[in-house]
């Protein structure tokens, strides 16, 4: 769900409830570009709800320029388009051009069975015997969960706060990237079990944040829909928990 340049949109600041007419000058997925009349009761900071054929938006204004507003896309009625803050292990690198077919996938970690899927032992199976057999099955998946995870790298991923939803993420990284480079991102996303995920995506905007490092825009490339649902999953998921601590 995009919203195209030229499209007539409705839009009103938040809390308001008097709508005006704005119209779409840009949209790349993160941030959207208005032209407006006046720009009357907009500034930096402020919230919008965009409409526009039955789909609402809400943004938050990070500049107004000549008739022009331009926005950061916060949250969409679109699953697609829902975004949640978090901190995760996470480890970027740059995509060389002889690698191969890159394709994003998920790796389900601590899904560890009993042995004969019994939560408890049969009548003539010794208990003492069963623990020591079920610690040790447990002992084992712990082992080869951290084989599956050193293997596949994500032992090196170090926590980094992100912005994401399932069609791209934000980050900042102390390695250069550049506008059109493609990254595979590796994250371990703390759900009930965790799981990791290796998405591969563009660059689609590197701004200077300061301290050496840049703020990267990435936008995924085509993903299966069991994943994307995975990460929406996630994504509502953490964002209730974060909602619930925040009450606590």
């Amino acid at each position: 769900m995009r919203l195209d340049a030229g499209k007539k949109v409705f839009y009103k600041t938040m809390p308001a409830v008097v709508l005006r007419e704005g119209t779409v000058v840009s949209e790349d997925g993160q941030t959207i570009v208005m032209g407006v009349e006046g720009e009357r009761d907009i500034a930096e900071g402020q919230q919008l709800m965009i409409s526009s054929d039955g789909n609402q938006y809400f943004a938050e204004v990070v500049a107004l320029d000549k008739g022009k507003v331009t926005l950061r896309k916060t949250w969409s009625n679109s699953r697609a388009y829902f975004r949640i803050e978090d901190v995760v292990p996470l480890l970027a690198r740059k995509v060389m051009g002889r690698e191969g077919l890159c394709v994003s996938r998920s790796f389900p970690f601590s899904d560890i069975a009993l042995p004969g899927g019994e939560e408890t032992p049969a009548m003539d199976v010794d208990p003492r015997l069963w623990r020591m057999l079920v610690n040790i099955h447990t002992m084992l998946g712990m082992i080869l969960e951290r084989l599956d995870m050193e293997t596949e790298g994500f032992l090196k991923a170090e926590k980094t706060q992100v912005n994401m939803s399932a069609t791209g993420m934000r980050f900042r990284s102390k390695d250069r990237f550049e506008v059109g480079d493609t990254l595979e991102i590796k994250m371990l996303l703390p759900a009930r079990p965790p799981f990791g995920v290796i998405l591969y995506g563009g660059v689609i905007r590197a701004d200077d944040a300061g301290n050496g490092e840049t703020e990267i825009a990435l936008r995924f490339d085509e993903m299966s829909e069991e994943l994307r649902n995975e990460i929406v999953q996630y994504s509502l998921l953490r964002q209730r928990e974060i909602i619930r601590k925040s009450r606590e």
